[in-house]
C-alpha cells in the first residue's frame, strides 16, 4: 500500500514552514484590527434605546431653543488644513492650491454660520436684574492680548516655514516673544491665586495692552529681513557697480554656451526632467538657481537604488554654476537636487 500521498497532506501540518507561518502573523493582525473596527462600529451603530417604529423619531428642541442641524464644514475645514500642509511640504503651484482649499472651506463654514445666526431671535428684553459684576464666588479673568498675540506669532512661523532663511528665525524669536509675555501673564494669575487662599478674594492682573512699540520694532525687522532675503540690495548694489565700470559681457556662472547640458531650477521645480548624455566622457551641466536668495540647490548623480555616485556644492538662488560630472557607463541614472529631494526637482538621466 503507497501511503506516500498521505504523508504528503499531512506533512504541512506535521512539520509546518514556519518561516510561511511567521509571514502571515502581520496580515492576522490587520484582519484582527479589522474586525475590532467593525465590531466597535456596530456597536456604535446600534447604541442608544431601540425602536419599533419604521423609522427612527426626530428629536423636537424646546421652544425658543435654536438647534443647529449636522454640517459637513468642520470636515472640509480639516481637509483644508491637510491640503495647505502638503502645500507646505511639495511647494510650488501645490501651496497655491493648498491654501485655495483651505480659503474656500474656511469661506462654505463661515457661510453656514451666518446661516445659523440669522436663525437666532434677537433678544427683545434685557433682563430685570443685572448685576455689575460676577455672581459671589465667581472669578472672572480679565481680557487678555496674549492670544491674538500667540495667532500672529503662529502665522509669522507658517511664513517662515513658507520662505525659509532669516525669515524663519525671525519668525521663531517673535512667536517665542508671544509665548514668553503670555507665560509672564500666567505666572501673574497663579501668584494671585495663591494669595486668594490667605485673603479670600481673587484679583485680576492690571489689563495688558497692546505693545505697540515692540509690534512696530518687529514689522521693521520683518521687512529688513525680507527685503535683505530677497536680494533686492544686492540687485542694487550688482547694479550699480555695473554701471560704474563692469566689463560688457561679462557674468557670473555659467552661461550655457560650453557646457553639454544645461537645467534651470525655479519655484523649487526643475525646468526638466529628463536628460541624455554620451557614455564613457565626463560632461557637464550648466545649473542655473533662478529662485529666491535663501533656497539652495544643487544637482546630484544617483543611480537607480538611490547610491550617491557624484556630489556638487549647492548654490543660492540667483546664481548659477557650471557642474563637471565624471563619465558613466550606459544607462538610466537619476539627476535630484540633495536639498529638496521632490519629484520636482527629480528627474531622469539616460546615458547611451
Amino acid at each position: 500500500m503507497n501511503i506516500q500521498p498521505l504523508l504528503d497532506l499531512l506533512q504541512p501540518i506535521v512539520v509546518p514552514d514556519w518561516g510561511a507561518l511567521v509571514s502571515l502573523i502581520p496580515v492576522g493582525l490587520a484582519l484582527l484590527v479589522i474586525l475590532w473596527l467593525l465590531y466597535t462600529v456596530r456597536r456604535f451603530a446600534t447604541a442608544g434605546p431601540t425602536r419599533r417604529a419604521p423609522a427612527r423619531l426626530a428629536p423636537v428642541p424646546p421652544a425658543s431653543i435654536h438647534m443647529p442641524g449636522g454640517s459637513p464644514a468642520p470636515i472640509l475645514a480639516a481637509f483644508g488644513a491637510f491640503a495647505l500642509f502638503a502645500g507646505l511640504v511639495i511647494g510650488g503651484l501645490a501651496l497655491i492650491l493648498g491654501a485655495t482649499v483651505l480659503v474656500l472651506t474656511l469661506l462654505i463654514w463661515a457661510r453656514e454660520a451666518l446661516r445659523d445666526y440669522e436663525h437666532l431671535e434677537p433678544a427683545t428684553t434685557l433682563p430685570a436684574v443685572v448685576h455689575p459684576g460676577p455672581p459671589p464666588g465667581v472669578h472672572m479673568p480679565g481680557p487678555s492680548i496674549r492670544p491674538f498675540l500667540g495667532a500672529l506669532g503662529a502665522a509669522a512661523l507658517m511664513g517662515g516655514l513658507v520662505f525659509g532663511g532669516w525669515l524663519l528665525l525671525v519668525s521663531l524669536i517673535f512667536l517665542a516673544w508671544t509665548l514668553v509675555g503670555w507665560l509672564v501673564d500666567f505666572k501673574a494669575e497663579y501668584r494671585n491665586v495663591e494669595a486668594a487662599d490667605t485673603t479670600g478674594h481673587l484679583e485680576n492682573i492690571p489689563d495688558r495692552r497692546w505693545p505697540m512699540t515692540a509690534l512696530q520694532a518687529f514689522i521693521v525687522l520683518f521687512v529688513v529681513v525680507a527685503v535683505f532675503q530677497a536680494g533686492v540690495l544686492n540687485s542694487i548694489g550688482n547694479a550699480s557697480g555695473a554701471g560704474a565700470g563692469a566689463s560688457p559681457g561679462a557674468s557670473a556662472g555659467g552661461g550655457g554656451a560650453t557646457a553639454d547640458l544645461t537645467v534651470i531650477a525655479k519655484d523649487v521645480a526643475f525646468d526638466t526632467h529628463a536628460l541624455s548624455i554620451g557614455a564613457g566622457k565626463s560632461f557637464t551641466i550648466d545649473f542655473q538657481n533662478q529662485d529666491p536668495a535663501s533656497i539652495p540647490h544643487n544637482i546630484q548623480i544617483q543611480s537607480s537604488d538611490g547610491t550617491v555616485i557624484q556630489d556638487q556644492a549647492t548654490i543660492n538662488g540667483g546664481q548659477s554654476v557650471v557642474y563637471t560630472y565624471n563619465a558613466l557607463q550606459p544607462g538610466t541614472y537619476t539627476f535630484i537636487c540633495k536639498v529638496h529631494p521632490i519629484p520636482s526637482m527629480t528627474g531622469t538621466l539616460t546615458v547611451k
